[in-house]
């Protein structure tokens, strides 16, 4: 009986460990939709919590508006971009009045078409892991 009880208390502690880790550093998410030529519908890939370095062109980010998405950095803050004929420069911050050492605009590709992210919506980068067709 007392084996039984140590052995309930240790898958416990274990449980817990692996919720925290799930909820704070490590995340698996499902891609929703297409999103290049590199991620299809149904992807799964692991988000790493932790890393809220400023992203480079290239890195694939999940962001948080309401609901998750994944997207490629196309532009930093500060870079000039062309929509159609007319060139924009992504702004280094949201505005003057904030104080936010996080509020800097950056520009992904989120499939079919792009988006202004800060990099406070940020969850963390991504890396692909595996593929299930269902």
């Amino acid at each position: 009986m007392r084996q039984a009880f140590k052995a309930f208390i240790a898958f416990g502690i274990a449980l817990l460990i692996v919720f925290a880790v799930r909820a704070y550093a490590f995340t698996i998410y499902t891609v929703p939709l297409d999103i290049h030529q590199m991620l299809r519908r149904g992807d799964r890939v692991m988000v790493n919590r932790l890393s809220q370095a400023n992203p480079k062109v290239g890195d694939m980010v999940v962001f948080n508006r309401g609901v998750q998405l994944i997207g490629r950095v196309e532009a930093l803050p500060g870079d000039t971009v062309r929509v159609g004929h007319n060139r924009f420069v992504i702004p280094e911050s949201c505005c003057n009045r904030c104080c936010c050492p996080d509020c800097k605009l950056y520009m992904l590709n989120i499939g079919t078409r792009h988006a202004l992210v800060y990099k406070h919506q940020m969850v963390g980068k991504a890396r692909r892991l595996f593929h299930l067709p269902f």
